[in-house]
Order: structure tokens, then sequence, then C-alpha cells
């Protein structure tokens, strides 16, 4: 919770501290990602990962689509001669070819949506799309965990996740959509001007959130099942890893862009 009011911060300022803020929670994001294969016996690159990762956000920063192809098209052989390399060098590697994509889906993974909470942030009105989603998703698990924990009966897949229930999944979207509803009415009165952000888009936003984000959740609770971990990483005590943190912000980022897009 103390590190709210300087993530909200750092998101009102925009520009330098916003892009850092993006790199650094996606870079311990895509390590806490291979340090977790490690335990299954899985050794990814780590430089190029952070290669990749970076990459995609700055394409989404400075780029505009001329070095995309060529840029990829250099991962991927340099992903290429490391996989060789590897094999080459410790004929004991056991899955190359599986390494080899479990790098790619990581950085893609981490990497392309994470560089839509920066393409996001630069849209007209970008600063309030952004503050109302990360709002929404953080009073809609809030509201989901409390709801869940109190009420919560009817697991939604406890093969994936056994803490996610059909009634804690009611409580966020609820509360997403009430949430969403307030912000939008709220930031035109605030700013005493006319915003694309309005309390019926607002509504609609926290629906969407509330439905599809928990996927985000899901996923990275996969991962962690698969490889015999609770969380992470112990990067934040009490909280888990960074990954933990932005599960749900890595798909909110780019589904508030898609709603914008389509909303004008």
């Amino acid at each position: 919770m103390l590190l709210l009011p300087l993530v909200l911060t750092v998101v009102c300022i925009g520009q330098w501290p916003y892009i850092l803020l993006i790199v650094i929670v996606t870079l311990l994001a895509g390590r806490e990602y291979v340090r977790m294969l490690e335990r299954k016996g899985y050794h990814l690159s780590l430089p190029l990962l952070a290669a990749f990762i970076l990459f995609w956000l700055i394409e989404a920063v400075w780029g505009d689509g001329t070095w995309l192809t060529p840029g990829l098209a250099g991962l991927c052989l340099a992903s290429v001669m490391w996989v060789l390399l590897r094999r080459a060098l410790g004929p004991a590697t056991l899955y190359p070819t599986v390494e080899w994509a479990l790098l790619w889906a990581g950085s893609v993974y981490v990497g392309i949506t994470g560089s839509y909470l920066l393409r996001l942030r630069v849209l007209p009105d970008g600063l309030w799309w952004v503050l109302t989603a990360l709002i929404i998703i953080w009073v809609g698990e809030s509201a989901a965990y409390f709801v869940g924990s109190r009420w919560g009966r009817h697991k939604m897949a406890p093969s994936v996740s056994p803490g996610k229930s059909w009634e804690g999944f009611a409580g966020e979207l609820m509360s997403s959509v009430l949430v969403g509803l307030f912000l939008g009415w709220l930031w035109p009165v605030l700013t005493r001007q006319p915003l694309a952000l309005t309390a019926a888009k607002g509504a609609l936003l926290g629906g969407v959130l509330s439905v599809l984000t928990p996927a985000g959740d899901f996923f990275v609770s996969m991962i962690k099942r698969e490889v015999g971990v609770k969380d992470t990483s112990a990067l934040i005590p009490g909280h888990g890893g960074m990954f933990d943190r932005i599960d749900s912000l890595l798909w909110a980022g780019f589904l508030t862009w898609v709603v914008v897009q389509l909303l004008g």
C-alpha cells in the first residue's frame, strides 16, 4: 500500500518517470519469469529476455514501425545463436527448443502487454484512462478478495487458482463497474473540461476489465503451480513478486487501449 502514492504520482507526472517505471516493473517481472522456470530445469537467457522486453517498450515510445520487422529478425537470430551455443557447449541440455520457445513466449507476454501501458498514457486524455484502469484493478481485486474470503463457496478454477471463487468474481465485477462509473464522472468535474472518458465509458471499462483481466492472474498462477512456488518472488514482503503485482495490469493496459480505440 505504501507504494500506491508513489505509483500514482509517477503516473500523473508521465514522460520519463512513467517510462522508467514501466521499464523497471516489466524487467523485474521478466527476471522472475526466468527464475521460476529454472526450477523446472529450463535455463533462459535473462539478457536476451531483457533485450526483447526493451525492444517492445522502445518501439511503443519512439517506433514508427520501420524497425519492427528487422528488429525482431535480429533478436530471433540472436536467440537461435544462444540456443545453438548452449547446446554445443553443454550437450546435457535437454530441452533447447523448448527453452527457445519459452524465451520468446515470456518476452512477448511481458513486453508487448507492458508496451500498451506506455501507448495508453500518450493518448489524448491518456492520464485519466490510465488512472481509471489502475484504480479499477486495485479496487476490484480488493473487493474480490474480501467477498471471496467471506462468502466464497464456489470455486472458479480450483486446479489453477484454488482461492478464486465465483462470489469473489461477482464482487469484483460490481465494484469495478461502480468505480469506473464514478471515476468517469469525477475526472471531468475535477478538470472542469470535457474528456473522452465519461461515466458510461468508465462503467463499460470496469465491466471489461473485471471480466477479462482475471485471466492474467490465472495465467501467472498456472505458471507458479507448474513450477511449485507460492509467489513469483519475495520482492515485496507480504505481497509476492512484481509479476504477482502486475499480472492483471498487463492485461488492463492493452484492454483499456482497445476500449479507447473502439469508443473514440
